[in-house]
């Protein structure tokens, strides 16, 4: 038998802790002392510490844990265990990300003694955009929904024999954001206007094109609403996005690139 004290210095965890997983039923001592309460573990107990040990440090919750070891099913922690892996692979990712935008800018304070002029760098212009025809899905959805709605337009589209023509957009109909659950339209255009859910665009916009992630989207946005608060325009439509480059193309983050719609009319 191995004393508490032993235990937490072979695992290199404190005594407080092992008594916390005795409360809560993680890890409970093989032996307690019945006149002086002192747990005592036996040598397999080991074993199931360290394994504790290596997923609290993977980053799973203690309940997490506990269901695992309680279990047993091994196939079911492999299956978490990957998934997890792809999790962090995709923080790494965006980590990754974040680091090239700050040294960018870093870069550019370096040179220019500018820090946040990122708005300047889109340009604007007015034209009559291009009238597409398109099948959509619009309802309240976070913006993590947006994959599993457009796999069900294009579900649509091969059941349906609907032919669409390359283009990826989204249409934001809120007034104001909300990521968790905002009133977003979803499509996909299409070449036949007869099988249509409707159109976007046949009508005058302010437009820029925004390259990189999608994270920075509201800076775009920000530099089309200043430019028409300044001109002779104000917004008529909601606005919308095509996705032109994006990773359905499977191209890097930072090759993205999606246009901004702003539908105006004259003051």
């Amino acid at each position: 038998m191995i004393s508490i004290g032993q235990f937490s210095k072979i695992c290199a965890v404190s005594v407080k802790t092992l008594r916390h997983y005795d409360k809560i039923g993680l890890l409970k001592p093989d032996m307690v002392d019945e006149w002086t309460n002192y747990r005592y573990y036996n040598e397999s107990q080991l074993e199931s510490m360290l394994i504790i040990n290596r997923l609290k440090r993977y980053g799973f919750s203690l309940t997490e844990i506990k269901s695992f070891l309680d279990s047993g099913n091994k196939r079911a922690l492999f299956l978490k265990l990957k998934q997890h892996a792809e999790e962090i692979k995709a923080e790494i990712g965006h980590k990754e990300m974040l680091l090239k935008e700050i040294n960018n800018i870093i870069e550019n304070f370096e040179r220019t003694g500018e820090i946040m002029d990122y708005q300047s760098n889109y340009e604007i212009s007015v034209s009559e955009s291009e009238k597409i025809f398109i099948i959509s899905s619009r309802q309240k959805m976070s913006v993590d929904e947006f994959g599993k709605y457009y796999g069900r337009l294009f579900e649509k589209a091969s059941k349906e024999n609907i032919r669409p023509k390359g283009i990826v957009l989204a249409i934001y109909h809120d007034k104001e954001w909300n990521e968790n659950s905002s009133d977003i339209e979803v499509g996909i255009g299409i070449a036949d206007e007869s099988k249509a859910d409707g159109f976007v665009g046949g009508c005058l916009c302010a437009t820029t094109i925004h390259k990189g992630s999608y994270a920075n989207l509201s800076e775009a946005y920000a530099s089309v609403v200043k430019w028409i608060n300044k001109s002779e325009y104000e917004i008529a439509a909601p606005p919308y996005e095509i996705y032109r480059i994006s990773g359905f193309d499977d191209i890097p983050v930072q090759d993205w690139e999606t246009d901004i719609y702003f539908p105006v009319k004259k003051k």
